[in-house]
């Protein structure tokens, strides 16, 4: 059903193993040539793809990274998936550089193993992920991954371009670890969650529009104090979503950005506190547009509630 042809498998450079996308700050964007800088392409051509690297094995259905480094993306990729398992230790970053990958019965993108993971959006480009409704996994008990985009680790995802998310099966983009999103411009379309960070969700960045049949983004992790929170430091986020649109268990801080939200169940949702301490944030929702045990409104935040004000 699927068809991936490796037409070539050359010998494998040193240099294709740096990578160049760490240099900065975590969440900041490095520059075009930087991301670039050492880098080895990966060329999507429908039912093909070609890469000159001896770390990227092609086969029928997936194309699998197995070594630290820095891969951009490029081309369509009809039905695929872009497996990494890195044996070794060091950061993987991929480019998607006018990327699009459809998956019919799996993740388009499932980060396994990497002591860092990124994803980096090149400047410009429109990159597109979206999957089929039912996933097929090897062991018919497993039931993850399952989002178009998911990460057993940590993830950071940076750039300037614009990734489009069209997720049928469950979720959009999951990270079962930390995940950081700065930059770049978001369209997500999810039949359950938009984004999920079992450990901790941190925006610093960009536009985000979700929409999602489930929650809009949250964060999960219940063992401590210091994990399942989520914090918006800055962007723009335009939330839909007919559950919560944003779900904390430790806490839910809004430190800066522009936030809006549209939810047919509670607008933010956390088992403990809720804090704003600046940005904007316009909430209408069905049911109750705050819902948590303590509530902070910081004099130079502003907060609108259209509808039922809150639970606290």
């Amino acid at each position: 059903m699927k068809k991936i042809k490796a037409l070539a498998l050359a010998v494998l450079m040193a240099a294709s193993v740096l990578t160049a996308c760490g240099t900065g700050e975590e969440g900041s964007s490095a520059t075009p040539e930087a991301v670039l800088k050492n880098s080895t392409e990966i060329v999507l051509n429908g039912d093909t793809a070609t890469c000159e690297s001896q770390s990227v094995y092609i086969t029928e259905d997936r194309i699998s990274i197995t070594a630290h480094g820095t891969y951009v993306l490029t081309g369509t990729l009809n039905d695929g998936q872009i497996y990494v398992d890195c044996v070794d230790a060091g950061e993987v970053t991929l480019v998607l550089k006018d990327a699009n990958i459809h998956n019919e019965d799996g993740a388009c993108i499932y980060i396994k193993k990497a002591q860092v993971a990124q994803v980096e959006l090149y400047e410009g480009s429109v990159n597109t992920l979206s999957d089929g409704d039912s996933y097929t996994f090897d062991n018919p008990e497993e039931d993850e991954p399952d989002a178009c985009l998911f990460s057993k680790e940590d993830l950071v995802i940076r750039g300037t371009g614009t990734l489009n998310v069209d997720a049928n099966y469950m979720n959009a983009i999951v990270s079962k670890d930390g995940l950081t999103i700065s930059d770049g411009i978001y369209n997500l379309d999810a039949i359950n969650h938009g984004i999920k960070g079992k450990d901790y969700l941190t925006i610093n960045g960009g536009e985000l529009n979700v929409t999602a049949i489930g929650d809009g983004i949250k964060s999960t992790n219940y063992e401590t104090e210091l994990v399942g929170y989520v914090e918006i430091n800055g962007g723009t986020l335009n939330i839909t979503s007919d559950d919560e649109a944003i779900q904390g268990v430790s806490r839910v801080t809004i430190n800066g950005g522009t936030t809006n939200i549209t939810a047919n169940n509670n607008g933010i949702k956390c088992a403990n506190g809720i804090e704003f301490k600046n940005g904007t944030v316009v909430l209408d929702a069905v049911d109750n547009a705050l819902d948590a045990l303590d509530i902070t409104v910081g004099e130079t935040a502003s907060v609108t509630i259209n509808g039922t004000p809150y639970v606290g």
